[in-house]
């Protein structure tokens, strides 16, 4: 194994102490050397402290590892990590360069809002909603009030001119009379003029009453019947990818290409906004966010929105090569490559041993979104559809008071589902007769209003209770807008049937052997770094840690194989989803 540090070849003071260790579980650290630090003396002490000097401790060195058969492996020195300079040599810390841990590191600290100012785009659209307010109940008290008068009024004010239209009928009726010349024709012309006099009067009345009533109907028109608005989304691939090209990745995800309509809904919260108590509900045109989440959400960073996509949809993330690759845990398996042959576990007692993988059994799996005080949709309809909770049960039971089934998983999805309006509600309906009403009576006088055609079926798009919500949101969207089936896709009780389901115990049983010596030659040590299902045996295992030595061709690994000690013996039975 050679070391070069700036395309430098140095010797490392502890050389002979370095092989290479990763960890491949919960926590993965793919490639790390054997030490915690190396000690460089001589030209490596030299180089860096130059770099020191001329560049500052704020940017790595690069670090080369060249394997026996010719093969590198990239790292880089940390110098903000530990470093320690004595007088003729220094301890310093070196990490994969665009590997597993500085990409995390990197991720975390990478903020949607720092990449919109580094002049990163990313593809935003439109998604139209409805505000439909959980004050109905007073709206319809009030809607119904309104009626009441409007009705009453406009009926008197109608009696009231047609009984002053029939006045000057009456007034203008002719009285016959005779006189000494013969038959004679008169008219009460003051009858008549008061009589016209009145019908002006109450037909001014009733005009200024309709255009009084207009007016009234199209600022309860607005407040009863908002708008459609739109808020920017946008998809979590282009997320994701933009984000990690922004770090120097590249980003793959058969995962994420299966359900591209994956959508992020961030809060509508943006600075320099208008006042939603300032102005009427149809004067707000432009969307109140940037389509990306801020530090307002639930994922502000790239790196929780990578870990909030893992946690929903049980998956991993990896990162070999400068790519990064999001894809449900048992993926790689099907991508095996490596064959291997591994010794006996225990070699001083020429015996083999193994443990079960017990600690992944779990008695309750319970998968859920968040509830959003802000918005009351999640506590209706949503409700019934955010959570999924499941129990494993045994088949054959002898003593009820021996089953030592036990565990919780909880997999808590940092997002809340966003709510499809469908259909006119009641209240909605109700206001629309008033307003056909009011059509009609505005037609009395020629081009009358439309509103009932205006209001049409309000449907289709998501709703929301009022302007702000304060968690981010999770949709399934087409062009903008969630078709009627999309909780089928994305419901917690759809993410348990086509991604958590695989985590049952009697579809998850292994068994673990620790610290097996098997022979490994260095294209295959690299080939594992990509992919850490290898053939075993004639079957397919996970290896979960390794130690390699270069110069011994040999490497000490903990792997786990397929088991079926609890086919048959447990089932999951489905609480609720």
């Amino acid at each position: 194994m050679k070391h070069f540090l700036n395309d430098i070849e140095i010797s490392p003071k502890n050389r002979t102490e370095i092989g290479i260790i990763s960890t491949f579980s919960e926590d993965p650290d793919v490639l790390k050397l054997s030490t915690d630090t190396i000690v460089l003396p001589r030209e490596g002490f030299d180089i860096i402290k130059n770099h020191i000097a001329t560049i500052g401790v704020f940017e790595g060195i690069p670090y080369r590892v060249e394997l026996s058969c010719g093969i590198s492996i990239d790292y880089y020195v940390d110098l903000t990590e530990n470093t320690v300079i004595k007088q003729h040599e220094i301890e310093v810390k070196i990490k994969r360069r665009k590997g597993q841990d500085s990409f995390i590191e990197n991720a975390n600290a990478t903020s949607f809002d720092l990449l919109l100012s580094k002049g990163v785009l990313f593809d935003t659209f439109n998604v139209p909603y409805f505000v439909i307010k959980d004050d109905q109940l007073q709206t319809a008290i009030t809607l119904a009030i309104t009626t009441y008068i409007m009705v009453k009024e406009t009926i008197q004010a109608a009696v009231e001119l047609v009984n002053s239209i029939s006045d000057i009928v009456e007034a203008a009726t002719p009285i016959l009379g005779v006189s000494a010349a013969g038959p004679t024709v008169s008219y009460n012309i003051g009858a008549i003029i008061t009589a016209s006099l009145k019908a002006t009067a109450k037909l001014i009345y009733f005009a200024a009453l309709v255009v009084a009533l207009l007016e009234m109907a199209a600022k309860l028109f607005v407040l009863i019947f908002p708008p459609k608005y739109n808020l920017l989304g946008c998809k979590v691939k282009e997320l994701i990818s933009k984000g990690c090209g922004y770090l120097g990745y590249s980003f793959q995800s058969t995962l994420l290409d299966s359900i591209p309509q994956a959508t992020i809904l961030p809060v509508p919260l943006v600075r320099d906004r208008k006042s939603i108590f300032e102005f009427l509900p149809d004067e707000f045109n432009a969307p109140f966010n940037k389509g990306v989440p801020s530090a307002s959400d639930t994922t502000p960073t790239l790196g929780s929105l990578i870990d909030a996509i893992c946690t929903q949809f049980n998956a991993r993330v990896k990162i070999f090569n400068g790519v990064v690759r999001i894809e449900r845990w048992d993926w790689w398996q099907n991508q095996a490559v490596n064959m291997l042959e591994p010794a006996l576990s225990l070699q001083g007692e020429r015996d083999d041993a193994y443990v079960l993988n017990t600690n992944d059994i779990w008695k309750r799996y319970y998968i859920r979104y968040q509830l959003d005080m802000s918005d009351l949709n999640t506590y209706d309809k949503l409700y019934d559809r955010h959570d999924a909770e499941y129990s494993t049960e045994p088949t054959t039971v002898i003593n009820q008071d021996l089953v030592s089934i036990k565990g919780l998983q909880q997999v808590d999805v940092p997002f809340a589902l966003g709510r499809r309006k469908e259909k006119l509600n009641w209240m909605e309906k109700r206001a629309k007769d008033l307003f056909k009403l009011i059509d009609s009576v505005s037609g009395i006088f020629g081009n009358g209003t439309n509103y009932a055609n205006v209001i049409g079926e309000r449907k289709d798009c998501m709703q929301i209770s009022q302007r702000f919500f304060s968690t981010t949101k999770f949709l399934y969207t087409v062009n903008g807008k969630q078709p009627a089936n999309y909780l089928d896709f994305i419901s917690a009780g759809s993410l348990w049937n086509k991604y958590h389901y695989i985590n049952q115990i009697q579809l998850n049983s292994w068994k673990i052997k620790n610290q097996v010596r098997v022979r490994l030659q260095t294209s295959e040590f690299v080939t594992l770094l990509d992919n850490n299902y290898v053939e075993l045996n004639g079957e397919i295992s996970e290896i979960l840690s390794c130690e390699w030595m270069d110069e011994k061709s040999s490497c000490l690994i903990t792997y786990r194989s397929r088991n079926n000690y609890a086919n048959g013996k447990v089932q999951t039975i489905t609480i609720n989803d």
